[in-house]
């Protein structure tokens, strides 16, 4: 099973067109988007991916009840999900999750920092950097194999 992953979108709607034409060209099964999202007009176009969609607030996501009007596949982080029999917790910033929690994960997803990362291991850690590409200039997204554990960055520019 293939997912895509994405954080950060700060209503860029330019960017987030492309990732949701990105995944849906990969068919991916589910897309995980890690906070940020900001304001609900930016959500609506999240509306079109094809995959099931599950989602975290992150620290820029003012109107919550806007948000979960629209989307109410979207959690308080962090949030747990079996996917595939792998354990995954999503969630926007790192600091939210106790070391008990991690314990027990496959999969880590985060966001915040807007810098793509991915760290394997067990917990994998995975951070989809910015789909916005307002700070560092660049808008990536992850696909994330669930079977092999096998994730890469995506830079939805260079596609």
């Amino acid at each position: 099973m293939i997912i895509g992953i994405l954080a950060d979108t700060h209503d860029n709607v330019q960017t987030i067109q492309k990732a949701i034409s990105f995944f849906n060209g990969q068919e991916v099964q589910y897309v995980i988007h890690a906070g940020d999202y900001v304001a609900p007009f930016s959500l609506k176009e999240l509306t079109k991916i094809k995959a099931k969609f599950i989602g975290v607030f992150g620290n820029n996501d003012g109107d919550r009840a806007r948000l979960l009007s629209m989307c109410k596949n979207i959690h308080v982080p962090p949030y747990d999900i079996l996917l595939n029999g792998k354990h995954l917790v999503v969630t926007h910033t790192l600091d939210s999750l106790s070391k008990r929690t991690m314990e027990n994960m496959d999969v880590v997803i985060s966001a915040h920092t807007h810098v793509p990362e991915i760290k394997q291991g067990r917990p994998m850690y995975l951070n989809p950097g910015e789909c916005c590409g307002w700070v560092n200039g660049r808008s990536t997204v992850a696909l994330l194999n669930l079977e092999t554990l096998h994730a890469e960055i995506i830079d939805l520019f260079k596609i």
